[in-house]
């Protein structure tokens, strides 16, 4: 395991009602949707496990996973109120396992699924998973293939072959979050923090590209460029609260497979990621940058940390060296310094909407649960494929601040 991080993940997908939403028919989808589990369970053997939190590892001796069947007992509660909740504090209530409750026991399990049914027949499927053993693009790869299990004769159906190398690629040393660590701050005793969806359309998205002054501009992700923006409100509204403007480094979380050299397969599960810091920008920079300045800055921090994988399983080359230096080595230059750090993490090409067909649809609407820490940013996409979906953490004050933005209040909804 190379980053043994203590707190879970969570995923929430809305589904709407079909004709077919009677009660009997909802009953007879939970079932399969069982059945199915258990079927793909023994592919995604690691889940099925208890983490043995002081050897920092996982006992894979197939103790199963956790399914919990829930209802909405209030008549009046509006499926699609949920479907458009902008808030994933009111999201938190459809996961069984919030991110704060983990290694509370050592037999809490490390996959916990919840289906809930709606008065109208609508269903929402959560998923919350250890991150100490996945990242997100490894619960997707789950998802997706559960979705296979449960719909084999969809006309979405993806080639999913899931594996498992990094505990050979990356032997166990000591790690960030030691033994004796517990999980994160800002749990259920840390009202103040808050966790907003501001969605941005591919009009916004395009209105965002056309203020770039670059050939390739067009060909700039929308990951970046919605990014940037939001880097420039943040950077906006730390100034108002403090006075002045302080120095800003921004830390993306980069998937590195399909990056080495040779790649790792694409469903490799684990915590395949680098945290990639960005240059530390200045008082003066932070105090006039633009768009076009933070997407650069953005991209220069990013090309530096992928070049860095195709060397990571070089003969010359040290994994762990790779992955962890730039981070200490930036945070260390920092020290003694009042420096207003943002934290981005791009979950846009896991397919949470597009490979998530159990057999009734694909999901109308998906949410997260809440993450710690304030200023860090998830990126999802939309259901329609071509916008953002951004969720901003931060505390109550900050984001009363923040969605007075002028270009937040102008490109989102």
């Amino acid at each position: 395991m190379l980053i043994p991080i203590p707190l879970n993940l969570g995923i929430v997908l809305f589904y709407d009602p079909t004709p077919s939403s009677d009660s009997d028919s909802i009953r007879s989808r939970i079932r399969h949707l069982q059945q199915s589990l258990s079927e793909i369970l023994p592919q995604f053997y690691p889940l099925a496990g208890r983490y043995i939190k002081k050897d920092l590892c996982i006992d894979c001796s197939d103790q199963g996973a956790e399914f919990i069947e829930a209802e909405i007992a209030d008549e009046d509660a509006d499926f699609n109120d949920f479907v458009s909740k902008r808030e994933s504090g009111e999201l938190n209530d459809l996961l069984h396992s919030k991110f704060y409750q983990v290694d509370e026991l050592p037999t809490d399990p490390l996959l916990s699924v919840q289906v809930t049914k709606f008065k109208c027949g609508g269903l929402v499927i959560s998923v919350s998973v250890s991150h100490r053993i996945y990242d997100a693009c490894s619960v997707g790869t789950f998802i997706a293939a559960w979705a296979n299990a449960t719909n084999p004769g969809g006309a979405h159906k993806f080639e999913i072959h899931p594996s498992f190398e990094s505990p050979t690629l990356f032997p166990r040393r000591n790690q960030p979050y030691g033994p004796e660590s517990g999980p994160p701050e800002n749990g259920p005793d840390h009202p103040k923090l808050i966790v907003k969806k501001f969605s941005f359309d591919k009009d916004a998205i395009k209105t965002l590209k056309s203020n770039i002054v670059s050939k390739n501009s067009m060909n700039i992700s929308r990951v970046r460029v919605v990014s940037a923006i939001i880097a420039k409100a943040l950077i906006g509204m730390d100034r108002a609260k403090n006075g002045l403007s302080r120095p800003c480094m921004f830390i993306q979380a980069v998937n590195f497979r399909g990056r080495t050299v040779p790649p790792l397969p694409k469903d490799s599960c684990g915590n395949m990621l680098v945290l990639s810091p960005s240059r530390c920008m200045s008082e003066d920079e932070t105090d006039n940058c633009g768009i076009q300045e933070l997407v650069d800055v953005l991209g220069d921090g990013l090309e530096k940390t992928i070049a860095d994988c195709a060397d990571m399983f070089s003969p010359s080359g040290d994994a762990h060296a790779i992955i962890m230096d730039p981070l200490i080595s930036s945070i260390q230059k920092t020290w003694g310094t009042e420096v207003n750090f943002v934290v981005f993490s791009d979950w846009s090409k896991f397919g949470f909407y597009q490979k998530a067909d159990f057999g009734w649809g694909k999901p109308v609407g998906a949410g997260i649960g809440a993450t710690p820490g304030e200023k860090m940013i998830v990126m999802m996409d939309s259901k329609e494929g071509d916008g953002i979906e951004a969720w901003v953490h931060l505390n109550s004050d900050d984001m009363a601040c923040f969605e007075q933005d002028r270009d937040i209040k102008l490109l989102t909804t």
